[in-house]
């Protein structure tokens, strides 16, 4: 699969202390605290260990309460995205660049495509053909095994019913789980900790919902698609 990364700002080193709340966490900065935004409401376990390096990237903005945002996580030499916008980016540009090849050959992109019970990451078209795309961040790997997800979803189990629906009315659609470190050999749903979208995933495959995964290798300077990972439910 040739490359289609998604670069990084200049990024700056810090040391990671704790989450506080949803969005934020703490961090040290050039020997100074400071709260900083995590674009992740999961709780990307085994991620955010106190002591750990973390990488920022400095934002500004009237609006904004803080002045950086926490992208990377460097746990044993490990680079690990822990931005959750990041995987609609990596397909995005993949699509654009017919780099992805279960998707090639369709001719316009159409991104939070709305549907009547909610909306789908992306609906791609090639004359009166269909696909509905959704996209998943994984961050969570065990033992080479990346899993999802690391919290329980109501949310992730609404999409695949989407998904359902849409390959019952005629048109294709899949959910493809982008793996945001490069030391995953497989993916495979979290079932022990949210045993029914592991179940609705299952489902969701035997009636026609396409299943992919994906690793990246993760850079400071970028995040790229990597190889394709055997799914295993």
């Amino acid at each position: 699969m040739k490359e289609a990364p998604v670069r990084f700002p200049q990024l700056k080193p810090a040391i990671f202390l704790e989450r506080q709340g949803l969005f934020r966490a703490l961090v040290e900065l050039e020997g100074h605290k400071e709260e900083v935004y995590l674009p992740n409401s999961g709780r990307l376990e085994g991620v955010l260990l106190p002591g750990a390096r973390a990488l920022l990237a400095e934002k500004k903005g009237q609006r904004r309460k803080t002045s950086h945002d926490l992208l990377l996580m460097e746990l044993s030499g490990v680079m690990i995205s822990v931005d959750s916008r990041v995987p609609n980016e990596l397909l995005l540009e993949s699509l654009l660049n017919s780099r992805l090849p279960p998707f090639w050959g369709y001719r316009r992109i159409i991104r939070e495509a709305r549907l009547p019970e909610g909306r789908i990451d992306f609906l791609l078209t090639r004359g009166s053909e269909r696909c509905f795309l959704e996209a998943k961040s994984v961050t969570l790997v065990s033992k080479g095994r990346a899993l999802f997800p690391d919290a329980p979803t109501s949310r992730g189990r609404k999409h695949l019913e989407l998904l359902k629906q849409m390959v019952k009315q005629g048109s294709r659609a899949a959910v493809v789980f982008v793996v945001q470190r490069g030391d995953a050999l497989c993916f495979s749903p979290n079932g022990s900790l949210d045993p029914g979208f592991a179940l609705a995933l299952r489902q969701a495959a035997e009636e026609g919902v396409e299943v992919y995964a994906y690793g990246c290798q993760v850079l400071l300077e970028e995040i790229k698609l990597a190889e394709e990972l055997p799914v295993l439910l």
